[in-house]
């Protein structure tokens, strides 16, 4: 009963707009708290994270300005916290418009103090690239304040260190990146009560709804524990991704050696990119 009285008050006071029992007052508060230091190409092909048209029925770009949007939310032991970057257009080799990624943490309150305990960062999600990650905070020096995030050049998964970058086998480069000057941190809410005008999350054309889900697993929780590194947050292929990777930069070469060769390469460079696009996504 008085959990409902709780959430009546919220509701009727404007201060509980997504209706999980966290005032929006404190959902924002901890969005800024851990905002990640993003680092993403410069001169990417997008320029910069995408702001989307309020109110729309589907995601319509209004501006190129370093918005990241956010999501906080409640599950077992603690709150989880997802930090969205959004791009009108994803440039790697398979092009496609609108691109939704993400980073998200696992934050606990001890004595009236936010602490992150975990954290995970979203890398071609759901393919047979996925390069998804999670760390406990205190590895990544991010228990009291966001992590450092690597967003890939043109496809831009998210990565947890500039080093797993290179190891994808999405053909992800993270090289001379700067830090994203964010212009505004915007709290989308919950799926079936969004906020800021942001019903277009849940729009088609990308699987932004699909990924306001917890990332955190009672089995990844409990592996992270007994971890002092990066792990995978997914089983992962141990034979294709290593093939797919072996192909992207044989790619790179053929690219680079057909631009110095005037074209001599063609043949060959066509033919090993169309077996990395049937493998990759």
């Amino acid at each position: 009963m008085r959990i409902w009285l709780v959430l009546i008050w919220l509701n009727v006071a404007g201060g509980d707009q997504d209706r999980d029992l966290i005032p929006d007052s404190e959902e924002q508060y901890l969005l800024e708290r851990f905002l990640p230091r993003f680092h993403v190409a410069v001169g990417d092909c997008d320029v910069k994270p995408a702001e989307f048209e309020r109110g729309k029925a589907t995601p319509v770009v209004k501006e190129r300005n370093g918005t990241i949007y956010g999501q906080v939310f409640r599950i077992a032991g603690g709150v989880e916290i997802h930090y969205f970057h959004l791009w009108a257009n994803d440039c790697g080799r398979i092009p496609h418009e609108l691109d939704a990624e993400h980073v998200s943490a696992f934050v606990v309150q001890q004595e009236k103090e936010w602490r992150a305990r975990y954290w995970y960062s979203a890398a071609h999600e759901d393919t047979v690239c996925d390069r998804g990650a999670a760390a406990r905070a205190q590895f990544l020096l991010a228990e009291w304040r966001g992590p450092d995030v690597w967003v890939s050049r043109g496809k831009h998964a998210s990565f947890l260190s500039e080093e797993a970058c290179r190891l994808g086998c999405g053909s992800d480069k993270c090289d001379r990146s700067e830090n994203l000057v964010v212009k505004q941190v915007l709290n989308l809410g919950e799926r079936g009560n969004l906020l800021n005008g942001s019903r277009w999350a849940e729009g088609s054309g990308w699987r932004l709804g699909e990924k306001m889900g917890s990332d955190f697993p009672a089995d990844l929780r409990k592996q992270l524990d007994g971890s002092q590194k990066i792990i995978a947050a997914k089983t992962r292929n141990p034979v294709v991704q290593p093939v797919i990777l072996a192909g992207s930069s044989t790619i790179d070469s053929l690219e680079l050696a057909n631009t110095k060769t005037g074209g001599a390469l063609s043949k060959a460079k066509k033919s090993v990119k169309k077996l990395f696009e049937k493998y990759r996504f």
